[in-house]
């Protein structure tokens, strides 16, 4: 009998690469997380320290959106036509270290925008959590691993919607408080193209899968109301103070507090925001006395480099009983909070 030797076929190499591949990363369960962490630092790093790079790097985080929903609509269908190339486990992993690198470049520039307000600090602990979630192999692909389930489909919708609000203002430059909605509508719509792979894997099942993505829907859609809780991502305030002089965009010495006949000289509130290169965004100053507010003054920053768009408000009219704790807090127009200044008036 004649001997034939077996030439190994493209499709049985992909396979014992991707054999290999996933058999390191089992054994190092640490790597894909770390890597996840040290690139989305680096990202906004290279952001903060060269602006002309944060465009290019947010659409380096674009190129995940396609598996995403590609995934949701075809994630069978791309197993079948790939014939074994894509495995189940295979497509698994992509989308685990996708959301994964989404969450860990999102989570910076949400910590950046963090002020200690209830809002913000919530939604920073639920970025932290999901991306903590993630890392977790047993608990994630018991719980959101299982492609095309109701678990499977709110977490993508999840790490889309926080993407969104990251890269659109430095992709896109759209102004923050428009990213929230865009954000929620992009979100909603991923989460509507999973719909159909989940119907059809039975109705038997159907109601209790439908259940996490009707949840995630109605988070989303309270995102829009709720739009204060939201950190700004992409705006930092790198400066702030309460001065009465102001020469140029320089302001003079600090002030705590203030006595009544001082304040006839005025009150100047400066600010200093950092901002993707690119991006015009609306703000607002509002004044507050013992927690009521008096005056809203608009403004506007510019992308800028190093200190940030410098500018200040300044508030000459004061009332008879100025005496009290002052306040001065800058917003978006979404009433996103970027920052708050205090002072206090003694009589």
């Amino acid at each position: 009998m004649s001997h034939h030797p077996t030439v190994p076929s493209p499709d049985s190499g992909a396979a014992a690469w991707t054999a290999r591949l996933m058999a390191g990363l089992e054994r190092r369960p640490w790597l894909l997380p770390l890597a996840s962490f040290v690139l989305g630092w680096a990202g906004y790093l290279l952001i903060e320290r060269g602006p002309q790079l944060a465009r290019w790097v947010a659409l380096l985080a674009l190129l995940s959106w396609p598996w995403m929903l590609l995934d949701n609509l075809f994630g069978r269908w791309l197993q079948r036509a790939s014939k074994g190339r894509l495995s189940p486990r295979l497509t698994a992993f992509v989308t685990q270290s996708v959301q994964q690198e989404m969450l860990f470049f999102a989570l910076p520039f949400v910590l950046g925008a963090l002020r200690m307000s209830l809002g913000h600090v919530l939604f920073a602990l639920l970025l932290g959590a999901a991306a903590l979630f993630s890392t977790l192999d047993p608990l994630y692909h018991r719980w959101a691993g299982r492609g095309g389930s109701g678990l499977g489909i709110a977490f993508q919708a999840y790490c889309t919607f926080i993407t969104a609000l990251v890269v659109l203002p430095l992709a896109l430059h759209l102004p923050v408080e428009r990213a929230v909605p865009v954000a929620v509508l992009i979100a909603l719509l991923a989460m509507a193209a999973g719909l159909p792979r989940l119907l059809r894997q039975g109705a038997a099942g159907a109601p209790r899968e439908l259940l996490p993505v009707a949840t995630m829907a109605l988070l989303l859609l309270l995102g829009l109301p709720l739009r204060a809780w939201i950190p700004p991502a992409g705006l930092k305030l790198t400066e702030a103070r309460i001065s009465q002089t102001i020469q140029g965009l320089e302001p003079g010495p600090e002030r705590r507090q203030l006595s009544s006949a001082e304040l006839s000289q005025g009150v100047v509130a400066y600010v200093a925001v950092h901002a993707p290169a690119g991006l015009s965004q609306p703000l607002r100053f509002d004044w507050y006395l013992d927690g009521r507010r008096l005056d809203s003054i608009p403004a506007r920053i510019e992308g800028a480099p190093g200190r940030g768009w410098r500018t200040y408000t300044r508030k000459q009219h004061f009332p008879a009983q100025a005496q009290g704790r002052w306040r001065v807090d800058l917003l978006t127009p979404g009433d996103q909070l970027i920052g708050r200044l205090y002072f206090e008036v003694l009589p």
